[in-house]
């Protein structure tokens, strides 16, 4: 378990190379990948970004959550401002990879820099699993017909129904060239941080199934925009720290 560790951490950090221009022209950004993208030299760069505006019914909450996605990769990354907040405070950002593993970057009361890594094996599901996920998805989700464009993208809309609630959802899907799992596993990494709405549709949707909105009784949830804001995530001069049981 990773929340003994994170009991003791406290925010310090400020990432080198931080934001630049929010919007770039497209023309750009396969050139800007291509001299920023240096995983080896510890650097990350990513092009676009999601940004989600939610409503929390139940909880009188309202607010945004942004995403950096590596079209390319699929790489993902969350930022404590904009994504999981003060659920974790000792973090600046964590990068979210594909095969399931989300790295944690941030320092430790003294101002010593740190880096965790934890792996979320369900983002590799076996061939039993994706067969279910598929039968479940036939089963609850039911297509309305309803079609619609959401940035340049083929959205479809579904009612979502529970096998243990007479609840039902009404919501968008569109399909991407990379996946979605880094998203939706976010629900099921084992430390503090938490975004504050649930992306946890690992058990119902395919990693290329992207959520665009949600209206259910206690949520209200929409991608305002998937567009070019480009971030580099600046990740040398961190040390690795395991995990404490």
């Amino acid at each position: 378990m990773l929340r003994k560790t994170f009991a003791y951490l406290t925010f310090a950090l400020l990432l080198s190379g931080g934001l630049v221009m929010a919007q770039a022209p497209k023309s750009n950004v396969a050139a800007q990948r291509a001299t920023q993208w240096k995983p080896e030299k510890g650097q990350y760069y990513f092009s676009h970004a999601l940004t989600y505006s939610f409503e929390n019914k139940e909880k009188k909450t309202k607010g945004e959550i942004v995403i950096y996605v590596d079209p390319v990769t699929g790489t993902m990354c969350f930022k404590r401002e904009n994504s999981f907040g003060d659920t974790g405070k000792a973090f600046d950002f964590i990068l979210a990879f594909q095969d399931g593993k989300y790295v944690y970057y941030g320092a430790d009361e003294s101002g010593k820099k740190f880096k965790m890594t934890e792996k979320v094996e369900e983002l590799k599901p076996d061939a039993e699993t994706i067969a279910q996920q598929k039968e479940d998805f036939s089963t609850y989700c039911i297509p309305t017909g309803n079609i619609r464009k959401d940035f340049g993208m083929e959205s479809l809309e579904y009612e979502l129904s529970y096998p243990t609630s007479e609840a039902k959802d009404k919501l968008w899907l569109t399909k991407t060239p990379f996946g979605i799992n880094p998203l939706y596993g976010f629900d099921l990494i084992d430390g503090v941080p938490s975004l504050p709405v649930s992306f946890d549709y690992t058990y119902i949707f395919n990693n290329n199934q992207l959520l665009t909105e949600l209206n259910s009784k206690g949520l209200i949830l929409k991608l305002k925009s998937y567009e070019p804001n480009p971030f580099l995530a600046v990740t040398r001069g961190y040390a690795e720290v395991k995990a404490e049981n």
